[in-house]
């Protein structure tokens, strides 16, 4: 693999693959680094960036070059990590923009069909009232006391 050549002490110049460190990964990594220098992107010849970087005035960090290329290489792997797992990415945030519709309107539970034999089906046995439930234990508990 290519280092990445500085060319220049200040403003420091960086020459970098377009391979190793992909265009929206540079973009990025300008991007973070807004607030404390100046950056100008270009791609002088096929396939290589150039970089330059310009501390602002009054700006606390002092390896500008040494920042960028971490976060570019940062900003590399989340692009390959969205590359790998983009399906799931898509599957869950499909899900949650359909759950987040909200409950069916009344054109829609019109529109439902229902028999006598499916509309009152409790599979799950919650439509138990309260008394229900507890007064078999009550009941239970009752015979065992009452028996000899």
């Amino acid at each position: 693999m290519a280092q990445p050549a500085p060319i220049s002490a200040s403003p420091v110049h960086l020459k970098l693959p377009l391979a190793l460190y992909p265009a929206d990964a540079l973009l990025g990594a300008a991007y973070v680094l807004l607030d404390r220098c100046f950056v100008y992107l270009d791609e002088p010849e096929t396939g290589r960036a150039t970089v330059t970087l310009r501390a602002k005035p009054g700006a606390a960090s002092t390896d500008v070059a040494g920042e960028f290329l971490n976060e570019a290489l940062a900003q590399s792997w989340r692009r390959a990590i969205l590359a790998d797992n983009r399906a799931s990415i898509e599957m869950i945030s499909a899900r949650a923009v359909s759950g987040a519709a909200g409950p069916p309107g009344l054109d829609d539970l019109l529109a439902m069909e229902t028999s006598d034999q499916s509309a009152f089906d409790d599979p799950l046995g919650i439509a138990m009232s309260w008394e229900d439930k507890y007064k078999k234990k009550s009941e239970a508990a009752g015979e065992k006391g009452s028996k000899p």
